[in-house]
């Protein structure tokens, strides 16, 4: 894991392709596939040789991943899987489809490795705050209060395909790892139809198989958002058959000012231990990028990390995870 970064850096993860570098044929043997879905850009890279036929093989796969990733994941889908569960009433059980109830299963795993500080029920949490940070002001200690019941991953209940929860103002929402569990579909399918040198990224969430046509690695780097030169970058990688993922507190920020009087400024990712979100100070955690071997680890776990008060507490956690997971590694940017 790198040192910590005491500067003010936002870090953004970009693909750096070396053409330069590659012959013609290589060049030649480069697809890419890059659309807009759910107003976020993908990019695909195939490093294999392609037939028309195969072309359209993989543009059904990543339309047909997509589409399931927005009819059950999506919570801004009012037709959605998800959507169904968080309208549901307390106590009521409902059966989940495999892909969901499989889904639920891995992110608990998350949420104990990070001691709850990964918890998707933080949905009400995001509402309330949100709509009181819109109008430059903070919710009331009592509205906050009155949510707690309602948080927490044990408010959930599932098993055998099976779900209910003990609250109905319980909502998850996935969108913290949702990127990662599409990256990681798409790759995963291209693959079993043959395909076996991959570049995928949606959204900034990245993984990748095999190696470019020029018989390398493929070349990412970890910018900083005030300078893309990447002579400048945090980190320069070579991946083969990893995932990267990068959270930062610069997405969505709101001011607010306090009953006193003090300007405060906080981003859109919350804590459930603390019914709050990061709010944007001096020797916090301003961005996180993870590497590990799949997608929805690593973007799960860096946006862990975001939520530690330091960045060397953030480090002294994934230390001691290394020694079960000892592939992954780190990036950690502070503010002065």
């Amino acid at each position: 894991m790198s040192s910590i970064l005491s500067s003010l850096i936002l870090t953004l993860v970009s693909l750096l392709f070396l053409f330069g570098c590659d012959s013609l044929r290589s060049k030649r043997e480069l697809t890419h596939f890059s659309q807009q879905v759910m107003t976020i850009d993908y990019h695909i890279s195939v490093g294999d040789s392609l037939s028309g036929d195969k072309k359209k093989q993989i543009q059904q796969t990543i339309d047909a991943t997509f589409q399931e990733i927005d009819a059950i994941y999506n919570k801004w889908n009012p037709h959605s899987e998800l959507s169904v569960l968080n309208r549901l009433p307390a106590k009521t059980p409902c059966s989940l489809s495999p892909q969901l109830y499989e889904f639920l299963q891995r992110l608990d795993i998350f949420v104990q490795l990070s001691g709850g500080r990964f918890d998707p029920t933080i949905e009400p949490l995001q509402q309330l705050w949100t709509s009181r940070m819109e109008k430059g002001r903070l919710p009331s200690l009592s509205e906050i209060e009155v949510l707690r019941p309602c948080i927490g991953w044990h408010t959930l209940h599932f098993a055998d395909g099976m779900f209910y929860k003990d609250d109905s103002r319980t909502q998850l929402d996935l969108g913290g790892v949702a990127k990662g569990l599409a990256v990681d579909l798409l790759l995963e399918r291209l693959h079993r139809i043959g395909l076996n040198h991959l570049y995928v990224e949606w959204g900034g969430e990245i993984r990748t198989l095999g190696f470019h046509p020029s018989k390398r690695p493929w070349h990412v780097y970890i910018s900083r958002l005030a300078n893309a030169d990447p002579a400048q970058a945090i980190a320069h990688l070579n991946l083969t058959d990893h995932a990267l993922a990068t959270s930062g507190d610069y997405f969505q920020c709101w001011k607010v000012v306090t009953e006193q009087g003090e300007e405060k400024i906080f981003c859109h990712i919350f804590n459930p231990l603390t019914l709050r979100p990061i709010e944007l100070r001096a020797g916090s955690v301003a961005s996180a990028s993870l590497l590990a071997l799949d997608c929805v680890m690593a973007d799960a776990l860096a946006k862990v990390l975001m939520l530690f008060d330091s960045a060397v507490e953030a480090e002294g956690w994934l230390k001691n995870l290394q020694k079960e997971y000892p592939y992954l590694a780190a990036w950690v940017a502070t503010r002065e």
